[in-house]
């Protein structure tokens, strides 16, 4: 059977995922980003032209299942220049994933100071392509981290620890038929970023899970590819934070970061 080339397929108010949302540490369980870049869909629908959506930030309630989940979205004005947005996720009634997006009014502005020009980073053609690993879910699953995302690093990779630098293109389209923008890009990446940039080798069969994901936007992505700048922190009590700055060809585009739990794992 042919994997569907895309992470969800929404009708009538119900998101059908394909086998590509599936996350690395449990079957039947999706990895965070897929999710939460179907809540940055719900929440850009909502959305007017004008407005910049300048916070998104997603709580993962549970783990979202690979089976029909039930999608919503409501917006409320907060002031002539502020709105939120609320998405949720539901699984036979049970809220698994929710999103609140801050919505600003864009207008005329003077024009920023110009910074004195800083040095690129290499451009993702110029590295090489990397596979993910295999990580709690077989070799032989198919997984969003392994097979929906592509990987140029510049500094480290999965299978060492320490702050990194990659860049990152989502391979599909988040729902079927819909033109993928700047804001799921990155929404679909940030999440990955306590794994980029990860304390504890695989080797040390333990990790730091997110149980949330927390991204400002200066503005949204332009181009394909985003770059995540990561450094994950611990103190050792089994918790953890990862900041992520996040970039596309351009320059700085949003930040983004994660609140973390411990877990060991074991590793097929």
């Amino acid at each position: 059977m042919t994997t569907p080339r895309w992470l969800y397929q929404v009708r009538d108010g119900v998101a059908i995922p394909s086998p590509l949302t599936q996350g690395p540490w449990m079957r039947g369980a999706q990895h965070g980003g897929p999710p939460s870049s179907l809540l940055t869909v719900l929440i850009e629908s909502v959305a007017t032209p004008e407005q910049l959506i300048a916070r998104i930030s997603v709580e993962l309630l549970a783990p979202v299942p690979m089976t029909p989940l039930s999608v919503s979205v409501r917006k409320e004005q907060l002031s002539r220049r502020v709105g939120i947005a609320t998405a949720e996720l539901a699984s036979d009634g049970t809220v698994v994933a929710r999103a609140t997006g801050r919505l600003l009014a864009t207008g005329d502005a003077p024009p920023p100071p110009t910074p004195a020009p800083a040095t690129p980073p290499p451009r993702p053609h110029s590295r090489p392509t990397y596979e993910a690993p295999a990580w709690a879910v077989g070799k032989h699953d198919k997984t969003f981290h392994r097979d929906a995302l592509e990987y140029r690093w510049i500094s480290g990779d999965f299978e060492a620890s320490g702050p990194a630098y990659c860049w990152l293109q989502l391979l599909i389209p988040v729902v079927d038929g819909v033109e993928v923008t700047g804001y799921q890009r990155v929404m679909a990446g940030a999440d990955i970023a306590s794994g980029i940039g990860a304390v504890y080798p695989p080797s040390s069969r333990y990790g730091l899970i997110n149980s949330d994901l927390d991204v400002a936007f200066v503005r949204p992505a332009d181009g394909v590819w985003t770059l995540t700048d990561a450094t994950t922190r611990t103190a050792g009590n089994a918790t953890g934070l990862c900041s992520n700055t996040i970039s596309d060809q351009h320059g700085v585009v949003a930040t983004g970061t994660q609140t973390l739990l411990g877990r060991p794992f074991t590793f097929e």
